[in-house]
């Protein structure tokens, strides 16, 4: 294999990487200008969309290779795009540039993540936590922790067998809400049990990148990310609405 084709192959699986990992673009856009620069290439172009790369790489105006590569999801994970950012510095011209695309693409070595039940607990202590933050007692803690614990492990289920997210969204808000709701139906804090377990939920990194992107006139990428936000809060508040209407709240507070 040619180095061109190595080098725009490592560049494309970079790009993937921090793309469907929860980087901006313009991060993205640096990632892979710096790569291919450590490994001695100067003259790259590339155009970030939300879940599709486009690199050129050329040399005295003479095109050498043009790589489109998608991103197949679109999640968050920090270690990942430190991981990917810690390799990138290591890049220089003497880099073995196909055994480095081979270590990338095996994503368990490259930052294997938490066991599940472990994510499962963070999760739901995390939300039980805020719980306690907005007012709530320990019941209600304990409420928000069952709820939130039920709700995060019916997401990594529906996931895991590849159910529509946006569908599942609608599905884990209703589980979640039911039953925090049934928990504390007759608590004064319910709304606040209700309201705290869904937070692992809420598509904060969506929301932060869309205005990082708009702000550095990455425009349609920051437009789309921001309505992937705003579809994944109303998938929240449909899920929401349907455990409230069978609960018989009219009023949430």
């Amino acid at each position: 294999m040619n180095k061109e084709k190595c080098i725009i192959d490592l560049l494309a699986e970079i790009g993937k990487l921090l793309l469907q990992h929860g980087a901006e673009t313009d991060v993205v856009e640096k990632g892979i200008q710096n790569a291919a620069r450590n490994a001695g290439y100067t003259n790259i172009e590339t155009l970030i969309l939300p879940n599709t790369i486009l690199i050129s790489l050329s040399s005295d105006g003479e095109l050498f290779q043009t790589r489109l590569q998608r991103a197949e999801r679109q999640g968050v994970n920090f270690q990942v795009l430190d991981r990917v950012e810690a390799i990138i510095r290591t890049i220089d011209e003497t880099t073995d540039l196909d055994q480095l695309r081979l270590k990338l693409q095996d994503e368990n070595q490259l930052a294997a993540g938490y066991p599940n039940y472990l994510r499962n607990i963070m999760a739901a202590t995390g939300c039980a936590a805020f719980s306690l933050l907005f007012g709530g007692d320990p019941y209600i803690f304990m409420a928000t922790f069952i709820a939130s614990f039920s709700g995060f492990y019916v997401n990594s289920f529906l996931l895991k067998h590849y159910f529509n997210p946006f569908v599942v969204i609608v599905a884990v808000s209703f589980v979640t809400t039911m039953i925090s709701g049934l928990m504390t139906i007759e608590n004064d804090f319910s709304h606040i049990a209700i309201a705290s377990s869904i937070l692992f939920l809420v598509p904060s990194v969506a929301f932060i990148n869309s205005v990082n992107d708009l702000i550095k006139r990455h425009y349609t990428n920051g437009l789309i990310r921001g309505m992937r936000g705003i579809i994944v809060s109303f998938a929240i508040a449909i899920g929401m609405s349907i455990a409230l209407n069978i609960l018989g709240v009219e009023n949430f507070l």
